[in-house]
């Protein structure tokens, strides 16, 4: 009985980790068993729907589609990405801070709403791009850039995913010793020598870590390629899951058994990404802390260098910035601003709608709870797993981080099938959970790297003095890594604010958040309400960033940039 109650706490906590992360993906491989109707699936079991999607050139071709423009966006990210690094990490390039932080901004902004920004940029006829052009050289050829185009696809996605691969770089080259450069330099070599032929090999696992992590959110991500790849007759896996789910006739045995496959195809995927960083973990025995080495002196090339970082901080932050503020501020599209097209009708509707206000609620409710409910069960299962490393604790860590190989349109399938006859369906603790299984990896992550830090000796003094193991963790391991747990909740905040791919299988009336309100003025045509939306939940996710960074000290993109290297 005593052994039992010791385990009590890990196995709630391994029964509700299994339900929250195991459960709906059991549904998802089962209704891909079943016969479809017109309206949902009958009552007998059929592998039609596994042997179209696993063997018919239908669903193949579309998974194709979407591992090739994975591929081409993260071939690109890792160009753009790299290069900022090195920049910022290995020379002696001025206002570093200041550029970190503008590199960094597009972690705080969704891809969707960026997505709208371009369209307003670069659309044919209106974008702004286009008809300024077209104003200034009195060009009437046509348009200059289209975004609805396979390019456009690849240009919007790549903007977005290039932080990532900053940080898993940056941090690299920052953390690395430099006196393999410092001995290749005094040999004679170049700088660029120096960075092909020691910087980049150093770096590479983190490189490899990166480029998989964004191959795998490429590969899942239907929103961007959706909206503007539907338009270009090129159509990937993701989307077309979506569509099999939404549209009628549905297709859910199709679209549970096109999820199976994108999950093995993400699983499969993380697995590589997680070897290749524990790889990279072991460059770090090469310097410590590090060895603050003399950073390279651009000279003639420092113009070149500031040149590069204003043209992606102009493409991913000032541009899209602008022209979401000006499209939300505008009766209709229009390359031309003028008074007579300039309108606050946007903003007024949306302080005085009332699903506005309702979905306003619901956004913040599920971004602090969600915050909290991750800090709370991310720092208890990183604790007991580090600290009473048991077969059973591994267990719960291994699950609790599993849904991170799973992409949040194939869960949001599995919730739809595990809730749908229950009273919960549609509610907005069916998105509240939803949001937790997809964010308490991060949760797990990000405590346990700061539980690393903290010498498990400080907790058995308290022990030694008479603290039960309860008071030594809520007054001395709590407190010790208390800026760890400010940047999980915030970070959660952050990204529950911005979460679209569940939240559009999963809502309701009563249970509208921003994001969802966001996709469907913008999908059926109202561009200029959708950029006000777009527009005041960005301004919600920078509130975010600033309190988290001013109240608490906390650096959201170095606890990701931690995180994200599992």
């Amino acid at each position: 009985m005593k052994r039992l109650r010791e385990h009590l706490p890990s196995l709630a906590l391994l029964a509700l980790v299994f339900v929250v992360a195991i459960i709906p993906l059991l549904f998802v491989v089962d209704a891909a068993f079943y016969r479809e109707t017109r309206v949902g699936l009958a009552a007998d079991r059929s592998s039609t729907a596994v042997v179209d999607v696993f063997f018919g050139a239908e669903y193949l071709g579309y998974l194709a589609k979407a591992l090739a423009l994975a591929g081409i966006v993260t071939f690109f990210s890792l160009v753009i990405g790299v290069g900022l690094a090195l920049i910022m990490g290995r020379t002696n390039i001025g206002g570093k801070r200041a550029w970190d932080a503008l590199i960094t901004l597009p972690l705080y902004l969704s891809p969707f709403t960026g997505l709208m920004a371009w369209i307003a940029l670069a659309s044919p006829k209106t974008g702004f791009i286009n008809t300024a052009i077209a104003a200034v050289f009195s060009n009437n050829s046509g348009a200059i850039v289209d975004i609805w185009t396979f390019s456009g696809v690849v240009f919007v996605m790549t903007l977005f995913f290039c932080p990532l691969v900053y940080l898993f770089t940056v941090g690299s080259l920052r953390g690395m010793n430099t006196s393999l450069e410092e001995a290749a330099r005094i040999g004679g070599a170049s700088p660029l020598i120096t960075i092909w032929r020691i910087t980049l090999p150093m770096c590479l696992p983190s490189i490899v870590a990166s480029a998989l992590l964004v191959f795998i959110l490429g590969a899942e991500m239907y929103t961007i390629p959706g909206i503007i790849g539907s338009n270009a007759g090129f159509t990937t896996l993701p989307w077309r899951i979506f569509e099999d789910s939404t549209a009628v006739p549905v297709h859910r045995a199709h679209a549970a058994a096109a999820g199976t496959l994108l999950l093995l195809v993400t699983v499969v995927g993380v697995w590589l990404q997680g070897r290749a960083t524990r790889v990279s973990a072991r460059f770090v025995t090469l310097g410590g802390k590090g060895f603050n080495g003399r950073p390279l002196r651009l000279g003639r090339w420092k113009y070149a260098a500031i040149a590069c970082l204003a043209a992606y901080v102009l493409a991913a932050d000032i541009l899209p910035f602008g022209a979401l503020l000006m499209s939300s501020a505008m009766k209709y599209s229009a390359g031309s601003i003028t008074a007579q097209v300039l309108t606050y009708k946007h903003y007024a509707s949306f302080f005085t709608t009332e699903n506005m206000h309702v979905a306003l609620i619901n956004t913040v409710i599920l971004a602090v709870a969600t915050g909290a409910l991750c800090m709370g069960l991310g720092f208890l299962i990183s604790h007991l797993a580090l600290r009473k490393p048991t077969r059973l604790n591994k267990a719960v860590a291994f699950l609790a981080v599993l849904p991170v190989a799973v992409p949040g349109l194939v869960y949001g399938l599995g919730l739809v099938w595990t809730f749908l006859r229950t009273p919960l369906y549609g509610s907005i603790w069916v998105l509240l959970f939803a949001y937790v299984a997809k964010f308490l990896p991060y949760g797990v992550i990000i405590c346990r790297t700061g539980l690393l830090q903290v010498h498990p000796e400080l907790a058995e003094s308290a022990r030694m003095c008479g603290a039960t193991a309860q008071r030594a963790l809520v007054s001395i391991t709590a407190p010790l890594v208390k800026a760890t747990l400010a940047a999980v909740l915030f970070f959660v905040m952050l990204n529950a604010i911005k979460e679209l791919s569940a939240s559009v299988l999963l809502y309701s009336q009563d249970s509208e958040v921003l994001s969802v309100l966001t996709w469907h003025y913008m999908d059926s045509g109202d561009y200029q309400f959708a950029a006000a939306i777009g527009f005041v939940q960005t301004l919600i996710m920078l509130a975010v960033v600033f309190a988290a960074q001013s109240l608490f000290r906390v650096r959201l993109d170095r606890a990701f940039g931690q995180g994200g290297g599992r």
